[in-house]
């Protein structure tokens, strides 16, 4: 894909990597609608992509994606503002740490809505908006989670393993309608985000006490790099799914 003059529409972009795959299309010239709640980060994210010498322009929606009639309106809204829709990034996501044993079903819902349940409405929503001529990318950005249960994985990687059976599903469903859209999954093993930290409740010191098992763990950018390469294909190339980790990483 030619991303020059697209349309991409990122979830959870107001920081970490659903920021840096905004900022990313950006500078390859696409028009990108920014989604999350937090609005000030949104904007902060859409000025710097203005700033840049790109010749992208950001659209910033702010959108509590466990209400699926939101998400429904944001995407409409970024269709109708840049008059096309090609891509969606599906990265927002939620880890807590909540086992089965004595977890809290509050966190198990919270993460099934933001994972699973919103990703899936987001991608239904842009299906029917991608041209029937010329198809469109999801990406979903998933985790090694959804690819083995680490220790202390909990519900979250149950939530993983339901994206990585899900984007299968759409695969298979476009392969059988004969369409040109295309769809990936994504999968990060440790990431320098704020993911840890709100993992870990908001406790810094055990985030930077997970990730300095590592001399160097990869950032949001390394994942942003990845998911142009994949977009950037030929259209004859499905790249379905993509593991990628540390080098230091085991598992």
């Amino acid at each position: 894909m030619d991303l020059a003059g697209k349309a991409a529409i990122v979830t959870g972009a107001s920081s970490g990597i659903g920021a840096a795959c905004a900022r990313a299309l950006a500078r390859r010239g696409c028009r990108v609608s920014l989604l999350a709640r937090r609005e000030d980060r949104l904007r902060a994210v859409a000025d710097e992509i203005a700033a840049g010498d790109g010749e992208g322009a950001a659209l910033p929606i702010r959108c509590d994606l466990r209400d699926e009639a939101a998400i429904a309106a944001a995407l409409e809204t970024s269709h109708a503002h840049w008059g096309r829709t090609d891509v969606l990034v599906n990265n927002a996501g939620l880890g807590r740490s909540a086992p089965l044993h004595g977890g809290d079903s509050a966190e198990w819902r919270a993460m099934w809505e933001v994972n699973v349940h919103a990703l899936c409405v987001a991608t239904r929503e842009a299906l029917a908006l991608f041209s029937p001529d010329d198809g469109g990318h999801i990406i979903n950005i998933s985790s090694l989670s959804g690819h083995r249960v680490p220790p202390g994985g909990g519900f979250y990687a149950a939530t993983k393993h339901a994206v990585k059976a899900v984007t299968e599903m759409l695969r298979l469903e476009l392969r059988a309608r004969e369409s040109r859209s295309r769809v990936t999954a994504i999968s990060p093993g440790f990431v320098e985000t704020e993911f840890f930290e709100v993992l870990h409740d908001g406790d810094r010191a055990r985030a930077a006490e997970v990730l300095g098992r590592f001399e160097k763990v990869l950032s949001a950018d390394d994942v942003a790099a990845t998911m142009l390469h994949v977009l950037e294909a030929p259209d004859h190339v499905s790249i379905s799914d993509v593991l990628m980790r540390p080098t230091e990483q085991q598992s």
